[in-house]
């Protein structure tokens, strides 16, 4: 107990020293710089986010691509606000957007793998904003990692212009997240776009067959491999400039896709009324490092510019703000930056986020607001297997024209530690002492679900590669008294015994 509580006070001590340096992943400007960025007062804008899967940034003509891969973005970041270095904080999926809607670290989140669950107790700003009368709509709402975010609703597989139709009349702010896949493997684009980029190239060796049918193109696959993938596919130099050409294709293809939702948005006149972000997940190799897609996808995972450098494009109602802006960014800034711009008070989720508002850069109050930023990812994505969960890659990548990713100094393991632990602990103790009540109620399957609920708590951060509590005696304490609590009420109901009974063993 005393090694851990010592451990805690190191961590909490380094991190108040990285703060009053200006460094910390988590730094955040003095409160009277974080007033709304708007100049005309309105909280209850509604927001539009949304993610194009696998989108990398520097293969569209917004971001400086040579081919025309997204005039419908290009005409409409005319007056919005584009974020040019603005970086994912994973290389597959889950992290990412965990981290967009949360302003959390994956380190502290922890929604990284198949296996993850989102504690309903852990606070969370979808439901800050259901309490300050938003509805929130999300493309993904069920499953471990998404169900308990605090989405008021999914969009449950009704077409987006159905839902942006709906939207239009509703009475209420919304958040809504949408998400599209034009980018991602098998690389498939729409009709009108296929043979745009690639006409007169060979696309029919090993390697652009696989991507052009198959989700999973491994570069080493397991030999008893369940899921359906490509096989042992070749590569050679000759795929290069074909692949990119044919991922082009679909970067067009996505474009064409969100240029039809941003007509419909002007013409509902929604558009004036929303705060819309088009970002990303994550970006996606093509050979530059040997292979090609992502870590869910290639179980290849790495940490470079073709997999995290992303886009970010904000416009306000009006056109507020618009601009480039070169501020160094990550997926974690958005909900902290959101939160000043719509007014809404976000302080009890400020110490559990490493998020900072970039409300001050477009203020243009301050060129910089964080020193650097972060990501980590496990080698394959999404369906890791459970034993290799803790192999990581993670690194940091300071500000700077010449910067690249570093593996990362021992803090800052130290500092997503303290605040996972924190948050975590927080949520089980919630958790004990509403089994504590069932059982005085006499609610045997409620004291059983909490107990579930920090058994769920304890496989999910223990799965990180330093989980908080390796040595926490009072972690193992709390979860041997939840243990305690709900074996005997299961015992005392099945012997039909008021749960509170003092001994239900025989």
């Amino acid at each position: 107990m005393q090694a851990h509580r010592s451990r805690l006070a190191l961590g909490v001590a380094l991190l108040a020293a990285v703060l009053a340096t200006g460094c910390a992943l988590n730094a955040r400007p003095a409160a009277n710089a974080v007033a709304p960025p708007r100049d005309r007062a309105d909280a209850r804008w509604n927001v539009l986010l949304i993610t194009v899967d696998a989108l990398r940034a520097d293969r569209m003509s917004l971001y400086g691509h040579s081919r025309p891969t997204t005039p419908q973005l290009d005409a409409f970041a005319r007056d919005a606000a584009v974020f040019e270095n603005f970086f994912a904080v994973s290389a597959h999926t889950s992290p990412g957007i965990i981290s967009l809607l949360t302003g959390q670290a994956p380190p502290v989140h922890a929604q990284t793998t198949q296996y993850s669950y989102y504690d309903a107790l852990i606070p969370s700003p979808l439901r800050t904003l259901a309490a300050a009368g938003y509805d929130s709509i999300g493309y993904v709402t069920r499953g471990a990692t998404y169900s308990d975010l605090g989405f008021t609703r999914g969009q449950d597989g009704k077409p987006t212009d159905a839902l942006l139709a709906e939207l239009a009349h509703s009475e209420k702010p919304f958040f809504a997240w949408l998400h599209t896949r034009e980018t991602h493997l098998p690389y498939r684009p729409a009709p009108e776009f296929a043979g745009r980029f690639t006409r007169g190239m060979h696309l029919d060796s090993p390697l652009l067959r696989a991507v052009r049918e198959h989700t999973l193109v491994l570069r080493h696959p397991p030999p008893k491999l369940a899921l359906r993938h490509a096989g042992d596919v070749p590569a050679s130099a000759a795929d290069s400039e074909p692949l990119r050409a044919l991922y082009d294709e679909c970067v067009a293809s996505a474009d064409a896709q969100l240029g039809a939702w941003l007509a419909q948005l002007r013409e509902s006149g929604l558009l004036e009324r929303t705060i819309v972000v088009i970002t990303a997940d994550h970006g996606e190799e093509l050979l530059e490092h040997g292979w090609v897609g992502h870590a869910s996808t290639g179980y290849d995972g790495k940490l470079t510019d073709e997999i995290l450098h992303i886009p970010l494009i904000v416009r306000f109602p009006g056109g507020a703000h618009a601009g480039r802006y070169r501020a160094l960014s990550s997926q974690v800034d958005l909900m902290p930056t959101l939160f000043a711009v719509l007014g809404i008070d976000g302080s009890a989720l400020a110490a559990n986020q490493e998020g900072v508002s970039l409300a001050p850069v477009l203020r243009r109050e301050q060129p910089e607001v964080r020193e650097w930023v972060f990501a980590e990812t496990t080698r394959k994505g999404w369906t890791t297997p459970r034993e290799e969960t803790r192999e990581r890659l993670s690194a940091v990548r300071e500000r700077g024209a010449n910067a690249d990713w570093k593996t990362p100094p021992k803090l800052i393991d130290e500092l997503h530690r303290v605040a996972a632990s924190r948050i975590v602990h927080a949520a089980a103790q919630q958790h004990l002492a509403a089994l504590a009540q069932a059982l005085e109620r006499g609610d045997a399957p409620a004291a059983v679900a909490r107990w579930q609920a920090l058994a769920r708590l304890h496989s999910t951060w223990g799965l990180e590669r330093e989980p908080f509590f390796a040595n926490d005696a009072a972690w193992a304490e709390l979860r041997e008294r939840a243990a305690e609590l709900a074996s005997a009420a299961m015992r005392c109901d099945a012997r039909d015994l008021p749960l509170t009974a003092p001994d239900c063993s025989r």
